[in-house]
């Protein structure tokens, strides 16, 4: 008897299909595997006809709270993975329905290559190797995790998506930003945020104008560098040849 009910609530729950090349490339897309499974479980509400997703039910069925539930959908909501829709129901109730198109279309812009290191593009210091279409922002939140090595805090989050809806910052140029970070070691957004709001000040226009800097920059360094006169210390002030140390 209890199989026979184990069976039919079975069929009853029904089934959610998940691509095989999102599985493959959830990651890419800037997901945590938390958020993925927050991702799984509101899928399948909505499959199930459920159009106004319960935190309290996704929660329940992963052993989180609510708000952890609300915390990773509002964090793919800044990952421009999700877009929260309201819509009046015919009895004039307002709800929030969860539109996961921009996910989808994000999807179909990865390509199943292997992908170059971010920290390999630094190195060749070229241009980056999407066009400015690709440079959503998924993008650069995958690309800011993978540097520094770890997913971005709610807070972090909420500091870069100020970077795109408040200090309306190029993506590109937060891209070559997170690149001139980890040239001077210096992962932190905040040091990131400052060269953005530097090159804002100078006003460019262009990735073209900030290499330009970076290669000024460097020149002079490396001129410096060869005007700097080496003087040991321990030798005789009077009786020294000092021709031989220019």
């Amino acid at each position: 008897m209890t199989t026979e009910l184990n069976w039919t609530a079975y069929l009853k729950a029904g089934q959610t299909t998940i691509s095989n090349y999102l599985l493959q490339h959830y990651r890419d897309l800037g997901m945590s595997n938390d958020e993925f499974l927050v991702f799984v479980q509101t899928k399948a509400g909505i499959d199930h006809g459920e159009l106004e997703p319960s935190t309290t039910k996704i929660g329940e069925a992963l052993g989180w709270e609510p708000q952890l539930v609300f915390g990773h959908l509002e964090s793919l909501r800044a990952k421009g993975l999700v877009k929260f829709v309201s819509v009046r129901d015919g009895s004039g109730r307002v709800t929030t329905q969860l539109d996961f198109e921009p996910l989808y279309t994000q999807l179909m812009r990865i390509t199943g290559g292997t992908k170059q290191a971010a920290a390999q593009r630094v190195e060749a210091q070229g241009e980056p190797a999407q066009t400015k279409d690709d440079l959503s922002r998924a993008t650069i939140y995958n690309l800011i995790e993978q540097e520094f090595g770890r997913p971005l805090s709610q807070m972090e989050m909420e500091t870069v998506k100020n970077w795109f809806d408040v200090d309306h910052f190029q993506p590109e140029f937060i891209k070559a930003a997170v690149q001139e970070a980890v040239l001077n070691a210096a992962l932190n957004l905040r040091y990131i945020e400052t060269i953005l709001v530097a090159w804002q000040k100078k006003n460019y226009h262009s990735i073209k104008e900030v290499r330009q800097e970076r290669q000024k920059r460097s020149q002079f360094k490396q001129l410096n560098q060869e005007e700097r006169v080496n003087i040991p210390t321990d030798v005789d002030i009077l009786n020294t040849d000092w021709s031989q140390f220019k």
